[in-house]
């Protein structure tokens, strides 16, 4: 289940076409796919993390870290946690932007230091609304990196899945 909290931490950390409306985030999170990892000191909410289990793939969809904390603390810790609950033949999998700025830079070497690889696939993920613009990412993937059969094979259940498209994208190899 949502809280407040972490619904006023996604809308302050992602912008509009990069997060899903409240409502459908609330039905998301009511999925068995779907789970939401908060990290809390206190009861005051550092930080958390959203993915989803797909059975070998567990894909991160947003992680976030409260105003005040420190991403470099935060983000090891929310994601130590969630390779200690998936099951051990999963690979993870995380999204990131092609063009990084320094926020971002840093965010993608902590999932570098706690093991994931980047793979040279770049996809383009597409908006959450309709019309608004899409994103080429690039994903990383714990405990290794990922072929390209595996890379369309993920590729074609995220748009299906996670972002409810019925057609691909442009895709590309680096």
């Amino acid at each position: 289940m949502m809280t407040e909290e972490v619904w006023d931490l996604m809308i302050s950390t992602y912008e509009y076409e990069r997060r899903r409306t409240r409502q459908h985030f609330e039905e998301v999170c009511k999925r068995s796919s779907y789970q939401l990892m908060e990290l809390r000191t206190n009861s005051s909410l550092q930080g958390f993390i959203g993915f989803w289990d797909l059975g070998k793939w567990v894909v991160i969809e947003h992680m976030a870290v409260a105003k005040g904390e420190q991403s470099e603390k935060v983000i090891p810790i929310l994601l130590q946690r969630l390779l200690s609950e998936v099951h051990q033949k999963a690979i993870v999998v995380a999204e990131t932007d092609l063009i990084l700025d320094e926020v971002q830079k840093i965010n993608c070497q902590l999932y570098k230091n706690t093991g994931f690889i980047e793979n040279p696939y770049v996809y383009i993920q597409p908006s959450y609304h309709k019309g608004m613009a899409s994103f080429p990412q690039r994903l990383l993937s714990y405990p290794s990196s990922i072929s390209y059969e595996q890379f369309k094979d993920l590729r074609s259940l995220l748009y299906r899945f996670v972002y409810g498209k019925k057609k691909l994208m442009g895709a590309i190899a680096k």
